[in-house]
């Protein structure tokens, strides 16, 4: 009976705690939330590394530059780009600084505000992440889409966006 109990707790709320105090997902549940995890891990990894090899760009990188490239004016404060990418603000300015070396953003005081940094795309950046954005995309598409059918797109699509409402109108660039 008690095995029984265990299997119903573990179908309701997807793991059981062990007589160890060790907790353990059910079968499907560990398939679903470790599998999610190792594909973000791999595909993140192998996109990251083909994005710096070709671009010499990072993910965050090219998700800042696009995000510039959207903006109004090409332009954005860093607090603005920090909380639109979820990263820090000091990541942030560690990502433009290396951005500003290359020639690709320039940092300037804000037109409304003077304490404002903001950072402005280049058109060298420009140029930039409309070739990293051609070629990333269609990394995303060889490595993840074109493994799934379309169905399939539309059930994760679904899914997805009870967990992030509206991200994808929330994007207006970036690497994706």
């Amino acid at each position: 009976m008690a095995a029984n109990n265990d299997k119903t707790t573990e179908e309701a709320c997807g793991y059981v705690l062990g007589e160890d105090g060790l907790a353990t997902w059910s079968d499907t549940h560990a398939d679903a939330w470790i599998g999610m995890l190792e594909t973000h891990k791999q595909l993140t990894r192998a996109l990251d590394a083909e994005l710096e090899a070709e671009h010499g760009l990072s993910l965050s990188a090219a998700e800042c530059l696009g995000r510039l490239a959207a903006a109004d004016g090409r332009a954005l404060k860093l607090s603005l780009l920090a909380e639109a990418t979820g990263l820090s603000l000091s990541r942030i300015s560690r990502i433009v600084d290396t951005l500003e070396g290359r020639g690709l953003v320039e940092r300037r005081a804000g037109a409304s505000d003077g304490r404002v940094v903001e950072a402005r795309l280049t058109d060298e950046g420009l140029a930039l992440i409309r070739r990293a954005q051609a070629s990333h995309f269609a990394a995303v598409q060889e490595r993840f889409f074109a493994q799934l059918s379309g169905a399939e797109i539309e059930t994760l699509a679904a899914v997805f966006a009870r967990f992030a409402p509206r991200a994808a109108e929330a994007c207006d660039s970036g690497a994706g």
